[in-house]
């Protein structure tokens, strides 16, 4: 594919991704020059250069979706809300350690340098916490260099990110009986809610303490310690959730001890 229909690709894929835009694309003598121009339905105006995404897709062509993915994650689409109110939409959201390192394989293939494109915390060997800013049309992840323009520390983020969940906790429902229970949110950050188990726990029924599954991103589960046969039903529910979702997290149990996710062993 020369730069022509790469640059055709990479315009059909910004009009699919910000529908309602007006693009065009400007040609140039050589490939680093060639843009992509498009105008949001706001009447924003974005400009991106291709030549590193057409760099990046000579050197691995087969990654040509994920190079178009990489570069349009990084235009800017629309006027940035003000720091407090960005503050304000910022949350923690579990994720796996595989998915950390098949995004930073990404951006290699995609010719981006840039590696420090998140910002995580370690929960497990196979889980950490992502933050993420929850914005009205989508979700993006907070990157170490917004930082400064959003004030505040690294140190800071945890907090604040947990200050933020705590106050969709009216909204929690939970579900089930007989000691098996699933705690239940908007469907992206339930999993989320284990980092407040102490203020929900009242909320359940359990035999013991708190055992929970983070199957998947939306999925929540929990049943008591000393109730066998719920641990053994959590667990055969976590193996199944975690095969089938698009979200999958982990398979193992887990109990939340001295703010830290343990993995529980029956």
């Amino acid at each position: 594919m020369d730069v022509a229909a790469f640059a055709k690709a990479y315009a059909s894929a910004a009009q699919a991704r910000f529908p309602g835009t007006e693009v065009q694309i400007e040609q140039a003598a050589t490939a680093a020059g060639v843009k992509v121009h498009w105008v949001m339905p706001d009447g924003m105006q974005v400009n991106q250069f291709l030549g590193n995404a057409y760099a990046a897709y000579q050197r691995a062509p087969a990654d040509i979706d994920a190079i178009i993915g990489a570069h349009l994650d990084a235009a800017p689409t629309g006027q940035e809300a003000d720091p407090a109110t960005r503050r304000g939409n910022i949350l923690p959201l579990v994720k796996t350690t595989m998915w950390l390192s098949t995004s930073l394989k990404q951006l290699d293939a995609a010719g981006i340098e840039n590696k420090e494109a998140f910002i995580t915390e370690p929960l497990t060997d196979e889980l950490l916490v992502a933050f993420v800013e929850d914005k009205a049309d989508a979700m993006s992840y907070v990157a170490p260099g917004e930082l400064q323009a959003l004030g505040l520390t690294r140190e800071a983020l945890m907090p604040l990110a947990l200050d933020n969940l705590r106050r969709q906790l009216p909204a929690l429902t939970v579900e089930g009986q007989n000691g098996r229970y699933g705690v239940r949110a908007d469907g992206n950050y339930d999993a989320s809610f284990i980092f407040l188990a102490q203020e929900w726990r009242e909320r359940v029924d359990i035999d013991g303490e708190p055992v929970v599954a983070l199957p998947a991103r939306d999925e929540l589960l929990v049943c008591g310690s000393q109730d066998s046969d719920s641990v053994r039903a959590l667990r055969d529910m976590a193996a199944r959730i975690m095969a089938q979702s698009a979200y999958g997290l982990s398979a193992q149990l887990f109990i939340w001890k001295d703010g830290k996710l343990v993995v529980f062993n029956d």
